[in-house]
């Protein structure tokens, strides 16, 4: 219940933000009693305002970057629970396409396993604020919403992505990492890797997609 509770308080939280902030921007940071901007502010600084606000709001070359994740994949995922674990294997389906005019990823994910259906849906993006991709997941095997950031180079072509999670059998806090390669435009592999009970780093997801033709 507290983090239910904690979850609709951030919801809460970002949505009077939110009204808050495009509030500013349509007003000028003036009272609601007048769109106009105060006399004693000069033109200027509202041009600046808004110039960064244009800026922090528009797709860029970070965005592009992550156009290799889209279309419709296909393939197997594999897990390990715990070190030395023995390996589920299941098929999979992946779908990523751009959202709100391109600045969101929607991904939805599919498999069955011997566990059932899993169904996912993530949303990743590059916040032009705080110079980082962000991740977002959800699915049905957890109520629990999962945040996540990352970085990507370039050159090798890597999004690497760091997170952390609630244990819920402990209630302790899990570290994790991953890599997703995209080097290959039409085959993928994501790899990641959790921290175990004694500590140390131990593989324990593994996917490879194949590009749907």
């Amino acid at each position: 219940m507290r983090m239910n509770r904690s979850v609709w308080g951030l919801l809460a939280v970002a949505g009077i933000a939110f009204a808050a902030g495009r509030l500013s921007f349509v007003l000028g940071g003036q009272p609601l009693a007048s769109a106009q901007p105060a006399q004693d502010q000069p033109d200027m600084e509202m041009s600046a305002e808004m110039e960064a606000m244009a800026k922090a709001g528009a797709p860029g070359e970070h965005h592009q970057y992550l156009n290799r994740t889209i279309g419709e994949w296909e393939g197997t995922f594999r897990m390990w629970m715990e070190p030395g674990a023995e390996v589920m294997e299941m098929p999979g389906t992946v779908k990523r396409e751009w959202v709100l005019d391109g600045r969101y990823i929607r991904e939805t994910v599919e498999s069955e396993g011997e566990w059932g259906k899993f169904r996912g849906l993530g949303y990743m993006g590059y916040s032009n604020i705080d110079g980082q991709y962000e991740f977002i997941w959800m699915e049905n095997m957890s109520t629990a919403i999962m945040f996540s950031t990352g970085s990507y180079d370039p050159d090798s072509k890597v999004l690497t992505i760091r997170g952390s999670y609630r244990d819920p059998m402990s209630g302790g806090m899990i570290s994790s990492r991953g890599t997703l390669d995209l080097s290959n435009p039409n085959r993928h592999t994501y790899v990641g890797y959790a921290t175990g009970s004694d500590g140390k780093e131990f593989k324990n997801f593994e996917g490879t997609l194949e590009r749907k033709k």
